[in-house]
């Protein structure tokens, strides 16, 4: 076996790699990068590399007041993960069917997440390496979802169970040993190392077999994921083509574009029984059925137009259609686009009477609870003085209501960027009250 040398290691990370980690939830403190990098070069090539406990699991509301866990690793095992993903990646991140996306390659220009594009970002990842990245996919992808709905008649989105705890780790490293030459599998023993034992403290002295981290701060558990589906996409496109079907998938999420409902919940069947044969299985509850017309209303590609037009008028005509939509209790993707208003530059020349209708909506409580310290900074800075108040009050109420304590650990940082005077115990205290372990 012959590692890398530990200058060519070096060269793996760029400059601002440790600045990246500084955007954990959880704050690093100092961080030395070249004490970092010396020892675990040193702790690779001499076999004494284990992976640390995480530093603390942050909880987010994923959905219904359903938690999603997410570790916040040590910077050094941050370092590690990410080096042997990208000494993997030519392998892992090549072979991609057509209409699928997430397996674009984790790069060496790591960017810094600029406010100007985190709003849009955030809705889909947490810290991406490369969020430049996920606009040009993401936005390629919604492109392709208006474009089929022009031509087809149904379509049928559903996504995977728990996908990421869910994934088998003896299978996804036999799947990375088919495709990688001889002269990586160092690097494959040393990226499952990693995943193994990542979890010490809840698998105890047992190889974790079940599962890859959401880890925080970047995307090489995005790769992998990716990776892992890629033997399935494969034999979803052949089955799609042959009924006549468009399959469209970003990450864990589906579409299936076609005229005839009975066929495509046939391939949802047959997409069922392939994710069994890798341990996954169909979300049931995220299942959903569209025509034409149901589905542009459900994704909002009018509404997402104007707002990107960015005139006075169409973004006006854009919320009108939001409250129609939401007055009306049709199902449409409500927070993505309030997000989206917020990032509109002139939101306080929208028209007057449609800005005190979105100022309480913005102000509902469940929607403050489910956003970040990004999305209140620019509340904050948009409001008048009384409805800036209103916004402090409610934050400050949820702390004692919210148990997810993502929430906390953002409105820290929305304090300290804005320089605004808080109760430190308080918060502190439920943190800790919070804690799993």
């Amino acid at each position: 076996m012959k590692v890398v040398s530990k200058q060519d290691f070096y060269k793996i990370f760029p400059q601002k790699f440790l600045r990246k980690l500084k955007e954990s939830l959880v704050p690093f403190g100092q961080i030395n990068k070249k004490e970092i990098l010396d020892n675990l070069y040193n702790e690779i090539v001499t076999y004494t590399y284990h992976p640390q406990s995480p530093r603390e699991y942050i909880v987010f509301n994923k959905h219904n007041f359903v938690a999603r866990i997410v570790p916040t690793f040590t910077a050094k095992d941050y370092c590690l993960y990410y080096f042997a993903t990208k000494i993997l990646e030519d392998e892992i991140a090549e072979n991609r069917v057509e209409g699928t996306y997430g397996g674009w390659r984790l790069g060496n220009k790591i960017r810094l997440i600029e406010e100007a594009e985190e709003l849009f970002i955030e809705q889909y990842v947490i810290n991406s390496f490369n969020p430049g990245q996920w606009i040009k996919y993401w936005t390629e992808f919604q492109r392709k979802a208006w474009l089929y709905s022009r031509q087809y008649k149904y379509m049928l989105m559903f996504d995977i169970a728990n996908f990421y705890d869910s994934i088998n780790l003896e299978l996804l490293k036999r799947k990375i040993y088919l495709v990688a030459p001889k002269s990586k599998h160092f690097y494959i023993e040393l990226l499952f190392h990693f995943l193994f034992n990542w979890n010490k403290i809840l698998e105890g002295y047992s190889q974790k077999t079940i599962g890859i981290p959401q880890d925080e701060i970047g995307d090489s558990s995005r790769l992998l994921a990716n990776f892992y589906l890629q033997d399935y996409d494969q034999k979803m496109k052949k089955l799609c083509e042959q009924n006549s079907v468009q399959y469209l998938r970003f990450a864990d999420d589906q579409i299936l574009y076609g005229n005839n409902p009975q066929i495509l919940r046939k391939l949802l069947f047959e997409a069922s029984k392939e994710l069994f044969k890798i341990g996954l299985s169909i979300n049931s509850s995220k299942v959903k059925e569209f025509n034409r017309e149901t589905f542009n209303v459900y994704w909002t590609f009018e509404m997402f137009e104007m707002l990107r037009s960015g005139k006075i008028e169409s973004v006006n005509k854009a919320i009108r259609q939001f409250i129609s939509l939401k007055e009306k209790g049709i199902e449409f993707r409500e927070y993505s686009v309030l997000k989206k208003i917020l990032n509109f530059p002139l939101l306080r020349k929208i028209d007057p009477n449609l800005k005190y209708r979105l100022f309480s909506i913005f102000l509902d409580k469940t929607f403050l609870s489910d956003i970040t310290y990004w999305h209140w900074n620019k509340m904050y800075r948009l409001f008048p003085e009384e409805t800036k108040h209103e916004l402090l009050k409610n934050l400050d109420e949820l702390v004692d209501e919210v148990h997810f304590n993502s929430f906390h650990y953002n409105l820290i940082k929305f304090y300290d960027k804005n320089s605004i005077a808080y109760n430190k115990d308080r918060l502190n205290n439920r943190i800790n009250s919070l804690k799993i372990f």
